[in-house]
């Protein structure tokens, strides 16, 4: 029995057919349900076979069958397990829109004649702007403002040696303010502000999960639940078609994760698909697992 896989490709290209609900029927057909809850696949019949792969909208209820003359999956309305699936999280996922085709007309073609034409007008006006643009100067055009020759520096006058004048005029005056304020101004950089340490983001807590998703009758399936509210009680049941038989009850520990060993045998736990669902406070949480022969 081949296990669920959790490669995603793109389904683009995979037909989809909503008349084929009678393919469904039929026994030596394989087919699948999507289980958007558990993100696998689970076998309603047909022989052993690899499942098809992830589907673009994994979170609604979905039903492939594999069409034996083209060898291709197509998918179709709900089967019986997408049905019931349905029907036990009372609407909580939905048929994706995919299964409707929608014939679309082919895209027009622009024509790209003017765009051609608007390109040559363009060309021609830039190449006359560039032919006619020297005869409009003038060869002896005076408008423009001459350019100012550099003026000479007067050196300042050499002091007088007239003897009448004091020693001390040729030294300056310490005690003076000065006349002019320097020409330079001294700029200091702003400090930079150092950037905000971002605070790290905590790991999401890992998903519930069923440890093996697939065994023979006597197997022992370890399940874990992770975020359960803490100290809420609990109550735990697993489905089998449209049989529900409860299993136990208790109180979510402080780090709100709960996990069981369940213990399969021949004489309660025959061949087929089984739901184990635990309830707390307003979470409700559901792995699915499979007993073959």
């Amino acid at each position: 029995m081949p296990t669920a896989i959790q490669e995603r490709v793109s389904l683009a290209s995979m037909p989809v057919n909503l008349n084929a609900m009678s393919v469904v029927g039929r026994a030596e057909t394989p087919i699948f349900t999507w289980n958007p809850v558990e993100q696998m696949w689970v076998q309603e019949g047909g022989g052993a076979t690899k499942p098809p792969p992830s589907p673009n909208d994994v979170h609604a209820i979905q039903t492939w069958f594999l069409d034996p003359d083209d060898h291709q999956w197509i998918q179709t309305v709900l089967g019986p397990m997408g049905r019931q699936l349905a029907a036990q999280w009372q609407g909580a996922h939905r048929v994706p829109e995919s299964a409707v085709v929608r014939k679309t007309g082919p895209a027009r073609r622009r024509n790209p004649l003017p765009f051609v034409l608007a390109g040559v007008v363009l060309v021609a006006l830039i190449g006359g702007v560039a032919v006619a643009a020297p005869g409009l100067v003038s060869p002896h055009d005076t408008s423009a403002a001459p350019t100012p020759a550099p003026s000479a520096v007067v050196p300042p006058p050499a002091p007088s040696a007239d003897a009448s004048a004091p020693a001390t005029s040729a030294a300056p005056d310490p005690t003076a303010a000065p006349t002019s304020a320097p020409s330079g101004r001294v700029v200091t950089p702003r400090p930079r502000t150092p950037a905000p340490t971002l605070q790290p983001t905590p790991p999401p807590p890992p998903p519930d999960y069923v440890s093996p998703v697939v065994g023979p009758v006597g197997t022992i399936f370890h399940i874990t639940f992770t975020g359960l509210p803490a100290a809420a009680p609990y109550r735990t049941s697993y489905t089998r078609g449209s049989v529900t038989t409860g299993y136990t009850t208790g109180e979510v520990p402080s780090n709100g994760v709960v996990t069981f060993d369940l213990r399969t045998n021949t004489a309660n736990f025959p061949p087929d698909t089984y739901f184990f669902t635990i309830r707390a406070g307003n979470a409700v949480k559901t792995v699915t697992f499979r007993l073959t022969s």
